[in-house]
């Protein structure tokens, strides 16, 4: 309680603490880790880039990670009688980028991330800063709080509060069939082609491509082609708003 009254009304970090408790609803320990979460790589301080270390791409790998793994273990209690693929679903659809850019524009990240402005004007990019970051909040909170904390933060502050998991299972699971559902209705040709087959590391490495009435709309590589296909029609989904 000292500290919070300390860090929120005589820190000569104040602000941004006020800031980081009305969206957080506590107050950080390592500022700077916050700091860098909120920090994307196209900012610039003083006329120049932020390093690799002082961008939040770090934090979002790691962030990624554990909000990952904090989902599948609450699916796995949630729905103790459905089986793996049906989970792995569930997880992708909890953690799309979609959900995670509506939770952090619901958490009002975007007017605490520091980014070239340049950008803002970039609607696809504006679409998904938010989505970023959160996860790189999620890496800051981990190192910063440890597991347990973050694993309430996330079961009680993001998604307890703005997902109903129970209404997913309704939604529809795949963005492919989705894409393809769209364009049948809106009678546009969707073909998903397979620009080139590497090998990487012994396995084959795809290079899916969907195509809108001929126009190339998005390009994803993955292992599996069938992961790819998904990965590509999610972000046309996402890009689109369908």
């Amino acid at each position: 309680m000292l500290r919070r009254i300390y860090c929120l009304k005589f820190s000569s970090n104040k602000a941004l603490y006020q800031k980081l408790y009305n969206v957080l609803g506590f107050c950080p320990r390592k500022l700077s880790l916050y700091e860098i979460a909120l920090t994307h790589h196209s900012y610039k301080h003083n006329h120049r880039k932020v390093d690799k270390k002082n961008n939040n791409e770090r934090l979002e790998f790691l962030g990624d990670s554990v909000l990952g793994f904090i989902i599948a273990e609450k699916l796995y209690n949630l729905f103790p009688y459905n089986n793996e693929g049906f989970l792995t679903e569930m997880r992708s659809k909890v953690v799309s980028r979609q959900k995670l850019n509506f939770l952090g524009k619901k958490m009002g990240l975007q007017t605490l991330i520091k980014f070239d402005k340049v950008l803002a004007y970039n609607h696809t990019f504006m679409e998904t800063i938010c989505g970023n970051a959160l996860e790189a909040l999620v890496g800051a909170i981990y190192l910063d709080r440890g597991f347990n904390f973050t694993r309430h933060f996330i079961l009680n502050k993001m998604v307890g509060l703005h997902i109903d998991i129970k209404a997913l299972v309704e939604d529809e699971l795949s963005y492919k069939a989705r894409l393809v559902k769209w364009g049948q209705k809106e009678r546009k040709k969707i073909e998903f082609v397979v620009k080139s087959v590497e090998m990487l590391n012994k396995r084959k490495l795809y290079e899916v491509a969907i195509t809108i009435d001929e126009e190339e709309m998005m390009v994803t590589r993955n292992h599996s082609k069938k992961i790819a296909e998904e990965q590509a029609s999610e972000r046309v989904c996402n890009l689109m708003s369908i």
